[in-house]
């Protein structure tokens, strides 16, 4: 087969009509979404060979895949995992098994998608003279940090994991940091290189990472809500996409 004949068969391929939709918690209505390929599941697989590597780029292989496939061009960290169950049981169909080996039904899940969000996309806590403006980042901006974050782990090479899952500890907290204002000024962290950003990080008093750490927890609570079906609980990680029929 010619290139050119590959490049049309392609171009066919995609032209094929078999959109549907998801509901964005953040939008608060469905939008238009394509199935996940089969380069989209092997690539998310994948990710299960890299140890600690893996679990961040399993974040982002997920990201990538909602970019990609989701219409629209703003999508927050709390739309992942339902976004993410939407796709899966169009794509794979709605059967999957849970931790404790029961098969169930993403269409229960599905289900509590809709009900409305009940933490803050923005929060602002402080001590003493220093004020840390929060946010829920979006997956592009979320993307970016994983990015950083998997560069500098690489770069420990035969470092300890405690090295790079305090690496990952730091990250976590930077991905939802909009400013931080000490007396009257005041650094946008957009604004700033992420090592500038994790040396700012690592110099705030240990009480403002419980503050943090509570608004996180809140959108960690939503995600896990979503993935409790009755008494069981469904992991998100690669098998979450393996075709093989739940039995």
């Amino acid at each position: 087969m010619s290139d050119s004949t590959t490049g049309d068969f392609l171009k066919k391929l995609s032209s094929l009509k078999n959109d549907f939709k998801v509901y964005v918690p953040s939008l608060k209505k469905e939008v238009v979404a394509k199935p996940i390929t089969l380069k989209q599941q092997k690539d998310i697989i994948t990710t299960t060979v890299n140890g600690v590597l893996g679990a961040l780029q399993f974040t982002e292989t997920l990201n990538n895949v909602i970019i990609d496939n989701v219409d629209g061009d703003k999508f927050f960290a709390f739309d992942r995992v339902p976004i993410i169950l939407s796709l899966r049981c169009h794509s794979l169909g709605d059967k999957v098994k849970a931790e404790n080996d029961e098969v169930v039904s993403l269409d229960v899940s599905l289900e509590k998608v809709k009900s409305p969000i009940k933490f803050k996309l923005t929060d602002t806590v402080n001590i003493d003279t220093i004020k840390i403006d929060l946010r829920i980042p979006t997956l592009v901006e979320e993307n970016q940090i994983i990015k950083k974050c998997i560069l500098e782990i690489d770069k420990l090479k035969s470092e300890s994991l405690s090295d790079a899952m305090g690496l990952i500890y730091i990250f976590e907290l930077i991905k939802h940091i909009d400013s931080v204002t000490v007396d009257e000024q005041t650094v946008i962290f957009n604004d700033l290189k992420v090592v500038d950003r994790v040396k700012i990080v690592e110099q705030l008093p240990l009480e403002l990472y419980e503050k943090i750490t509570t608004f996180l927890l809140e959108v960690s609570e939503f995600d896990k809500s979503m993935l409790s079906v009755e008494e069981s609980t469904i992991t998100l990680d690669a098998s979450f996409f393996d075709a093989t029929p739940a039995t």
